[in-house]
């Protein structure tokens, strides 16, 4: 069943159930634990290039990788049905949620969410909207979860993003019991869409409560809050950002000890990691936290230019583990992926046994939390 409500109240009814629901920030002070990190591997692009032509390309599965080999569990979707067909999206409060490949709209099959623990999932449509009415779809990620219904079903929300005309649109969504109802909120009275839509990343970044969309060449991102659902634009600091073809390398995340919100980027082989401060030397409300030098780390990879223009163009900050673990991910052109351990200085190439390397994104996943159920 599929309803749609365009109207103030519907927001605030979205909110008071909200309410009702798992608190949405992740940066609370005591998180569920980290069992490990999803995946979809990809094929090793040419130098040069940050994906595979077409023709190199090969169809993969979502693989799960143990925090520890000893004592985390190890996890499987083989029980997804066509799960080739399926691509990682979002991991929120033990759920992933996953989008079907090559669907029009409309296809009942476009979104699925599973819980890789209990082995159960659920597939649901998408919101009924278009360029024409109610805006085109983006993005999406998973709100909140309920309690598993008495034979097990799962029950959550999940949010699509759409841009409608020249404003950002959340489309809710409350799976239950088998049945999934969208609610259309109204168009964000505060923020415009004034760049081409083309330039907004698909992917969400969860940090500190809110859900962010990196914008290709552009010094924002848009934000929704979790809670209040409304949008929008977090400004990266101005040394992150210099109008150039090389502006995909800031991200945002939070710090691993404490969850509070920052933006990183590898900039002249420095990895720079800024939090929310004022004061002298606040840049667009941000201050620099940590300045770490990692030219030596890069030096011990063979393979990897020596050249600091070379360096500079081919390599970028991909994302902070949004696990808290300490580790940021650093993507290049045709190189390989890598991890680096803000604690201990350790490079690690993220490659699979077969030759391919960890594909984007990489996405931690936590336990359900014990209070997730009662409404």
């Amino acid at each position: 069943m599929m309803a749609m409500v365009a109207s103030r109240g519907a927001a605030l009814a979205c909110r008071r159930l909200s309410r009702r629901l798992l608190s949405h920030s992740s940066s609370a002070s005591v998180l569920p634990p980290l069992l490990g990190h999803f995946h979809q591997p990809m094929v090793v692009p040419p130098v040069g290039l940050a994906t595979a032509p077409p023709e190199m390309e090969k169809l993969t599965v979502p693989v799960f990788h143990p925090l520890t080999a000893s004592s985390s569990p190890r996890l499987s979707l083989d029980f997804v049905p066509d799960l080739s067909h399926f691509s990682l999206y979002d991991s929120h409060h033990g759920l992933l949620l996953l989008r079907h490949y090559n669907c029009e709209y409309f296809n009942p099959r476009l979104f699925l969410v599973c819980d890789p623990v209990s082995r159960r999932h659920a597939l649901f449509p998408p919101p009924p909207a278009d360029e024409y009415a109610g805006g085109r779809i983006f993005g999406a990620a998973l709100l909140s979860r309920q309690a598993d219904a008495a034979d097990g079903g799962l029950r959550f929300e999940a949010v699509c993003v759409a841009v409608d005309v020249d404003r950002p649109r959340a489309w809710v969504a409350t799976y239950r019991d088998g049945e999934c109802r969208w609610r259309a909120l109204p168009r964000s009275r505060g923020v415009a869409i004034e760049f081409d839509t083309h330039w907004l990343e698909y992917l969400a970044v969860r940090a500190a409560g809110s859900l962010y969309w990196h914008i290709c060449y552009n010094p924002c991102a848009l934000a929704l809050d979790t809670d209040t659902l409304e949008f929008s634009f977090l400004r990266v600091p101005a040394l992150m950002f210099d109008g150039t073809s090389n502006t995909h390398k800031c991200r945002i995340g939070e710090m691993p000890e404490d969850g509070r919100l920052c933006v990183g980027s590898v900039e002249r082989q420095e990895l720079l990691l800024c939090v929310r401060g004022s004061g002298d030397g606040s840049d667009n409300g941000w201050v620099v936290e940590r300045r770490v030098r990692i030219r030596e780390v890069l030096d011990g990879v063979p393979w990897i230019p020596k050249n600091s223009f070379l360096r500079h163009f081919n390599l970028w900050l991909r994302d902070i583990d949004a696990g808290r673990t300490g580790k940021v991910f650093i993507g290049t052109l045709g190189y390989g992926i890598f991890s680096y351990d803000l604690n201990t200085g350790k490079l690690e190439n993220l490659a699979t046994e077969d030759g391919m390397q960890y594909g984007h994104p990489i996405l931690p996943y936590f336990s359900a939390p014990v209070d997730a159920g009662s409404d």
